[in-house]
């Protein structure tokens, strides 16, 4: 017994997202020359170029759920086991 599957909105929704995704990468390219354009090569163009990777990476680090997944059931356990304690570490990161 065979069934056919449509396709065609799988591959349409990738063919988006790549789209997409290639448009961002121009984008990139273009707010890059305008940068270089008004800044130039020195420091001021390093300083604007380091201001926003800070936020980046920690977006990365902590928006995009890697460190959640991996310190939540961590964090939970802790908590469960050791109430008083965690609660000191809790104030103390936050």
């Amino acid at each position: 017994m065979s069934t056919k599957h449509d396709h065609r909105p799988l591959a349409r929704a990738a063919g988006i997202i790549g789209s997409l995704t290639g448009l961002s990468r121009i984008l990139g390219f273009i707010r890059d020359v305008v940068i270089a354009t008004a800044f130039g090569t020195g420091i001021g163009a390093e300083a604007f170029v380091v201001s926003f990777k800070i936020p980046n990476l920690l977006r990365d680090l902590v928006g995009e759920g890697a460190t959640n997944s991996a310190f939540v059931p961590v964090l939970t356990e802790c908590r469960e086991k050791q109430k008083e304690e965690f609660w000191g570490w809790f104030l103390l990161f936050l």
